[in-house]
């Protein structure tokens, strides 16, 4: 049994490879005779020089999307297809193979399972034309798509003023009667040039061939061949991830939907966040989704959005969300060796101890059962249509015990009763009995336990940079309000830092604003290695913060209740943190020097996906037509 390593796919595409091999000296060195007349003979032209679009060039940016979508994604390859590309003694058929073939391995392992598989065979046209053909039950049901072919031969593949040659145009002929359904591409080389044939199809009836220029003739001639064959694909091959994005919504507490009504007065006492109601009887009840709305109403009449106030002291019961977790565990680990090394280098560089840690509170924090904390100021009310306030507070007890040297820490509280129901129904509405209307009435509700685990999860995710580019994280815990209200809420670090939209950046030398820029962009390496995707991006999330000990400007990331993460193979976590971060700094009047960014931000990553970067270099082009 053969060794196995795990690889991500875009590895495989990228590793070392054997050199060319050489041809064997024919025996009979006179001219072969064509096996096809040449009044057969296709007229191939240059696509550059009819005009054409570039087909090859389109095939590789969608492999390239296709390889980014599963960068997180390791898959098993055999150790002999790495240890035998080192070898230099390989004849034209074994170095075919050898490069070929791991393209059909590759693509079925990450094929959706009712799919057909793709097959690799190798062939000859006669014995000095080497071939291989994929091909797929795919293509050819039910648009009669044609398979991806290569061919090798020794002979010189263009004659001097450009055209193909006599040897070469045979060649293509008698691949052509060779599949019954034409080839998609035909890929023809003889070790050191290498050229794509495309035959006359429904959509582009001119025969028509690009040639390829490449230093690296081993890596071209597989990701060339890998590329074509993924453009034959169907689209659902390879699961995309999906850039839009549902919440989760919790089933609430199981009810008996025949269960009598309460009156409005008791929900109002009893009913303190979206998860008291059973959600799935709303979506069947009218009366009850009704009811619902008007204790929204009661609600946002007699309750403030700012729920605490300075010197309020709330009461915690620690760690209590464990029944509410949803199944969820992230497939991808936090990997550091994964990070850059100059992000490495930043993180240490920016590394703040835990302000808990360092005062002696957190060791006897973390194993009590209760705490209370007491409110200093409001840090943020909160956005119009945000369901979180944020506030600025100290320990006073932990398990009843007085405590005297607590450090300033963060309080998030998490409040659905003040989310904007875009669905909430019109009188006409509420009077019409259909029930139709319901389901679009609750499209869009929210839950505290949704937001509250995303943050819970990204901040386990993250436990290797906290005190660096994220704050540190205290739990997640039950606060009750001094009117009783009980409400979800994490406690974290305390940022002594400014907004990134701050009227304060200017201010900053352009050493420091680089300083920034670099360090959003070492932010974004972390959240990227992490398979975390911020869905939410806005300047609130980046806080400008100097370290106290290095005097190092920093970015601090907070706010990742829209985050997402990979939970399951089939269902892609769609990275788009490079755009999100990038539009954020150029776009949401950060104050920070935009020749600074552009110059200073970075290139994506190799994997990044190429969409989100298509909209910025929009903009880019346009700004600096515009300056």
């Amino acid at each position: 049994m053969s060794s196995m390593t795990l690889k991500q796919p875009r590895q495989i595409f990228s590793g070392p490879r054997p050199p060319p091999p050489l041809w064997p000296q024919p025996i009979d060195s006179s001219p072969r005779p064509p096996v096809v007349p040449p009044s057969s003979f296709l007229p191939w032209t240059n696509s550059r020089d009819n005009g054409s679009l570039s087909f090859l060039s389109f095939d590789l940016r969608s492999f390239q999307r296709g390889l980014r979508s599963v960068q997180k994604r390791k898959i098993p390859c055999p150790m002999k297809e790495f240890k035998e590309s080192t070898s230099t003694n390989l004849s034209p058929n074994e170095y075919l193979d050898l490069l070929l073939e791991p393209i059909a391995s590759v693509f079925n392992q990450l094929r959706f399972p009712r799919l057909e598989p793709l097959e690799y065979s190798a062939f000859k046209l006669d014995s000095a034309i080497y071939g291989a053909i994929f091909s797929s039950m795919e293509f050819v049901w039910p648009e009669q798509i044609g398979s991806i072919m290569v061919l090798a031969l020794a002979d010189s593949l263009f004659e001097p003023e450009g055209h193909i040659s006599s040897p070469v145009a045979c060649a293509l002929s008698q691949a052509l009667e060779y599949d019954p359904i034409a080839p998609s591409a035909i890929i023809v080389t003889n070790f050191k040039d290498l050229a794509v044939f495309f035959p006359p199809s429904r959509t582009n009836p001119q025969p028509s061939f690009e040639r390829v220029s490449t230093t690296q003739f081993s890596l071209a001639l597989q990701v060339i061949s890998a590329a074509c064959v993924y453009g034959t694909l169907p689209g659902s091959w390879i699961a995309r991830p999906d850039r839009e994005f549902e919440f989760v919504l919790p089933e609430g507490p199981p009810q008996n939907p025949d269960r009598p009504m309460l009156s409005d007065d008791e929900v109002f006492a009893t009913h303190h966040r979206h998860s008291d109601f059973d959600i799935p009887t709303l979506l069947r009840n009218k009366a009850k989704a009704l009811q619902f709305f008007r204790w929204h109403d009661h609600i946002r009449c007699r309750c403030s959005r700012l729920v605490v106030n300075p010197n309020d002291v709330l009461h915690v019961v620690v760690n209590t969300l464990d029944s509410i977790h949803p199944p969820l565990h992230p497939l991808y680990p936090f990997n550091t060796a994964e990070l850059p090394a100059d992000t490495i280098a930043h993180l240490k560089e920016t590394q703040r101890p835990s302000p808990l840690q360092t005062t002696g509170i957190l060791d006897h924090l973390m194993v009590s059962k209760s705490f209370a904390v007491e409110i200093q100021d409001v840090i943020s009310a909160g956005s119009e249509r945000g369901i979180c306030t944020v506030y600025r507070c100290q320990i006073t007890l932990i398990d009843n015990q007085p405590v005297t040297s607590s450090p300033n820490l963060c309080l998030k509280l998490f409040d659905d009763r003040f989310q904007v129901l875009e669905g909430e129904p019109t009188e006409e509405e509420a009077n019409d009995t259909n029930k139709e209307y319901l389901s679009c009435w609750f499209h869009l509700l929210i839950m505290s336990e949704t937001f509250i685990t995303n943050e819970i999860l990204a901040y386990n995710k993250l436990r290797p940079v906290q005190g660096s580019i994220i704050p540190w994280f205290y739990g997640a815990h039950l606060f009750t309000l001094p009117d009783g209200t009980v409400l979800y809420g994490l406690l974290m670090e305390y940022i002594e830092g400014q907004e990134i939209n701050s009227n304060t950046q200017p201010a900053l030398s352009h050493e420091r604003q680089i300083k920034m820029v670099e360090s959003c962009r070492h932010a974004v390496h972390a959240l990227d290695v992490g398979d975390i995707s911020q869905r939410d991006w806005h300047s609130g999330q980046i806080l400008l913060y100097t370290n106290p000990i290095t005097q190092v400007n920093h970015a601090v990331l907070v706010d990742f209740g829209l985050t997402t993460q990979t939970y399951q193979e089939e269902n892609l976590n769609y990275l788009g943190n490079y755009g999100g971060m990038l539009t954020v700094l150029v776009y949401q009047n950060c104050m920070l020097n935009r020749s600074l960014i552009w110059k200073h931000f970075e290139e994506p990553d190799d994997w990044d996906p190429i969409d989100d970067r298509m909209d910025v270099n929009i903009f880019y082009n346009s700004y600096y037509k515009e300056n």
